[in-house]
């Protein structure tokens, strides 16, 4: 019975990252993105540090969190520069119908809010980390765990951080790297939901309804995109 909950959970969780699924969404955010946004600049110097520690180890990217669609534009960054695209872990309220086979297919794994009271998901996300580590799979992860209102990093989340580090502490740590990078937006997606969640509004439930409510957004102009990759950190560090 526990073997069978535990590869439920892991059905529940692993990515299946298909490439004919991030060619068509990259098709797609070609024409959404230069319709939204004037330029998307990139920190070259640091993206091709980036792509050489690629070469040589196992990279953690750690992106600052402000919108939903980070994760899209740095998997368009990477893509659009012939870098590997990352596994990337999302919070399971993200995981539905349409939305989280979408995701998945892009590279997306599901991670519950809370391992509280289940001994058994927590191994099977340290299970899937170090296999992913293993198979030398780039892992992308907000280290603040929510988006961030106000513009300002929010205290770190350490939990998958702890697995990760343990992980590579029994692979061949000089060989894992951590990637702090910094998305930042002349205008915010999402700036009428945080004006009206830090008025004291509640904060929507994301689901297909919302989904669809949201989908004005694309209409809107947005401005700059700029995407800088800071100083690799080797695990000593």
């Amino acid at each position: 019975i526990m073997a069978a909950r535990a590869r439920s959970m892991l059905r529940e969780l692993e990515a299946d990252l298909d490439m004919t699924t991030v060619a068509v969404l990259d098709a797609a955010f070609d024409q959404t993105f230069a319709r939204m946004f004037t330029d998307i600049e990139v920190d070259r110097a640091g993206l091709e540090k980036l792509r050489a520690a690629m070469k040589d180890g196992v990279v953690i990217l750690l992106p600052s969190h402000k919108s939903h669609i980070d994760y899209l534009v740095l998997s368009y960054v990477l893509y659009t520069n012939h870098i590997q695209l990352p596994l990337i872990a999302a919070g399971d309220n993200l995981n539905f119908f349409p939305v989280g086979a979408i995701l998945r297919n892009g590279g997306a794994f599901f991670i519950r809010r809370s391992f509280k009271g289940d001994r058994l998901y927590g191994a099977v996300v340290d299970a899937y980390m170090r296999r992913l580590l293993l198979d030398g799979w780039p892992i992308e992860f907000f280290l603040e765990g929510g988006r961030s209102r106000t513009g300002k990093l929010l205290p770190p989340k350490v939990g998958l951080l702890n697995m990760i580090v343990e992980a590579a502490q029994g692979s061949d740590p000089s060989k894992v790297f951590f990637a702090p990078i910094s998305i930042g937006y002349e205008r915010m997606v999402e700036e009428d939901a945080y004006i009206r969640e830090l008025s004291g509004g509640e904060k929507k439930k994301e689901d297909v309804r919302g989904l669809f409510s949201a989908l004005n957004v694309l209409v809107g102009r947005y401005g700059r995109i700029n995407v800088q990759f800071g100083e690799l950190l080797t695990l000593d560090q």
